[in-house]
């Protein structure tokens, strides 16, 4: 990227496809009402080689980074010009993919006056008076988070969907880092590609946990099938089934009244007096 200063501008040149994404994703996080009019808008910091987007609500942040060499200046620009910039931006890309990539930019102007000049359309950009907060200071580092801490967080489902959309989207892979510390504490979302990083960071929702419901419980496993019998005989008094072939105990020698053999050499079944019975003196 390349740059020209003049005594009131700096001209900054920067690939379409790179600021049509990082646009994109940062005017999701602009404030839709003017309460605080300088969050109407996108900070746009150039400073050691970085060109960043950063944009807040209140409840969220955006915040996308590429590197763009030049003079360090910053400004606040009104986000429904940067908006109106996105169709220009997006004929760029498709006229940029018949050029090589040393004609394949736009230039970004800031200073006294802002502008997007694709070559085939020039669109002022209005700025927004005001400071814009020190967003820096409420990302949390990377440091901070322990890997293995645990916690429940509750947050705005739309913002969420918004970050998830725009990660989906523009983001390199299908990956999207969520980290933060403690139910208070903001949530970090982390995306890139290999031109821009993005950041987002999302202010939590204060519930009451110990109102929320439980999980259901686990289902009691089924109870054990009844062994089968081996026999059909089975002991009256403690439902023992009768033993099979005297394996259990020592039945040798013990003379089966029936055929006048010894029980333990034809598997004898069981018998009226309970002899062949793993629980012998019960009656069947």
């Amino acid at each position: 990227m390349m740059t020209t200063e003049t005594t009131t501008t700096t001209t900054y040149e920067i690939a379409p496809a790179t600021l049509h994404a990082m646009l994109d994703q940062v005017l999701i996080g602009v404030a839709r009402d003017d309460s605080r009019p300088v969050l109407t808008g996108v900070k746009v910091t150039i400073a050691e080689g970085t060109l960043t987007l950063a944009s807040a609500d209140g409840f969220q942040l955006w915040v996308l980074s590429t590197p763009c060499q030049g003079a360090d200046t910053s400004a606040i620009l009104d986000a429904s010009t940067l908006k109106g910039s996105l169709p220009a931006l997006k004929a760029a890309i498709k006229v940029a993919g018949k050029y090589d990539t040393d004609r394949a930019t736009i230039t970004l102007t800031l200073g006294e006056h802002a502008s997007i000049d694709t070559g085939a359309a020039r669109i002022a950009l209005l700025q927004v008076q005001g400071t814009f907060p020190n967003y820096s200071q409420l990302i949390p580092t990377l440091e901070s988070y322990a890997t293995d801490a645990g916690c429940h967080i509750a947050l705005n489902g739309g913002y969420l969907a918004k970050i998830a959309g725009a990660a989906a989207k523009y983001g390199d892979s299908d990956i999207l880092r969520m980290r933060t510390t403690t139910p208070k504490s903001p949530m970090r979302l982390d995306w890139k590609t290999e031109d821009w990083t993005a950041i987002a960071i999302v202010m939590p929702m204060f519930v009451d946990w110990s109102t929320a419901p439980a999980p259901a419980p686990a289902p009691a496993p089924a109870p054990a099938p009844a062994p089968a019998a081996k026999y059909p005989y089975v002991c009256e008094s403690c439902n023992e089934s009768a033993i099979e072939d005297g394996a259990d105990r020592d039945i040798s020698g013990v003379m089966c009244t029936e055929f006048g053999a010894d029980m333990a050499d034809h598997n004898c079944d069981a018998r009226e007096d309970g002899t062949n019975c793993a629980c012998t003196g019960h009656d069947y």
